[in-house]
């Protein structure tokens, strides 16, 4: 019996010996890991050489939004800073709405802001126009003008500055939204001080091939999307050897053949899609079959259990033009 009982110690002994050293290669391991993600992210972080980009395809359409929710403006060219698109002093989604209730009003539960139509007539200038109502001007050089109240909205480590427009907009807005003369409010939102956090990244691009190959899967199911449904700043037209949804791997963009003078962008995260593409941006109608999204989530859920992934945000690591035709290079993750 005694010598069974000093066997037994023994192989505890040694079993202890062994998930020690189990632990301790675990954690060597560990930290050899993270040593070479954290080189590998260094890396990243810094503009590839000149030899490693590699041709996409073209910048096939630039979509400015002043209005968010609203309509976009077909730009040939326009400015883009590391706050995203600006064009005559207007800046991307500088004009935001609110509900009765203090939601952000946007077009997946209010589909008629996409009747909205923006146009940019004069420096900090723009003219609203809707159907079957008159245009009416917002002109940002007034409702700035010192002083001016600004109210601030917090969520998590975002804050949003905004300043009302007069009386006449929120009418204006929940007429043409809502058909009715109230319910509807709207502000200019400021752009961020240095530092603060953005609410989104500030430019969205999306990949025309890959909503070519959503239509594939959508065939005999519902009528073709437009690309223009998911609401990218940027369209790329990508060469025919490029992948439907090799986008999931594009970690820098770089606008312009010399690498000096472009526009160079950083992957920041996938777009998550809600029901806001299943919106028609000709009718403002839902589709019934609640499609692409339905599509969509049986296999592009790739970073959300709900929320199928459909466009990349980017950051801007280089400012400068954006045109229409521009040569457009990759750098893959």
């Amino acid at each position: 019996m005694y010598t069974i009982h000093k066997l037994v110690v023994e192989m505890r002994s040694l079993g202890v010996i062994a998930w020690a050293g189990l632990s301790i290669g675990a954690v060597v391991g560990g930290i050899t890991i993270w040593l070479a993600n954290r080189k590998r992210n260094s890396r990243r972080r810094q503009l590839p050489r000149a030899d490693e980009w590699q041709h996409l395809g073209t910048l096939k359409i630039i979509n400015f939004y002043p209005v968010k929710g609203g309509a976009p403006i077909r730009l040939e060219q326009v400015e883009c800073s590391e706050l995203g698109l600006q064009s005559s002093g207007v800046w991307d989604r500088c004009l935001v709405a609110y509900d009765k209730c203090g939601a952000v009003v946007f077009a997946g539960s209010y589909p008629r802001m996409l009747s909205v139509h923006p146009k940019i007539v004069s420096e900090k200038v723009l003219r609203l126009e809707a159907p079957n109502m008159p245009p009416i001007i917002v002109d940002l050089n007034e409702l700035l003008r010192e002083p001016y109240a600004v109210l601030e909205k917090r969520k998590n480590d975002n804050v949003k500055r905004l300043v009302e427009c007069p009386a006449e907009h929120h009418e204006w807005l929940s007429r043409a939204v809502l058909q009715r003369e109230h319910g509807l409010l709207l502000y200019v939102k400021l752009q961020p001080n240095p530092g603060e956090k953005l609410d989104i990244a500030p430019v969205m691009v999306m990949h025309e091939r890959s909503v070519q190959e959503l239509n594939e899967q959508l065939s005999g199911k519902t009528k073709p999307v437009d690309c223009q449904q998911f609401r990218g700043n940027i369209v790329v037209d990508s060469n025919a050897n490029v992948l439907p949804y090799s986008e999931d791997n594009w970690f820098w963009l770089r606008m312009g053949v010399d690498v000096e003078s472009s526009v160079v962008m950083r992957y920041n995260s996938d777009c998550l899609r809600c029901i806001l593409v299943n919106v028609n941006v000709e009718n403002y109608t839902r589709n019934p079959d609640f499609e692409p999204l339905r599509t969509l989530k049986k296999y592009r859920l790739r970073q959300n259990p709900k929320e199928p992934s459909m466009g990349v945000y980017f950051d801007v690591y280089k400012c400068g033009t954006l045109k229409i035709g521009e040569q457009i290079y990759v750098n893959y993750a």
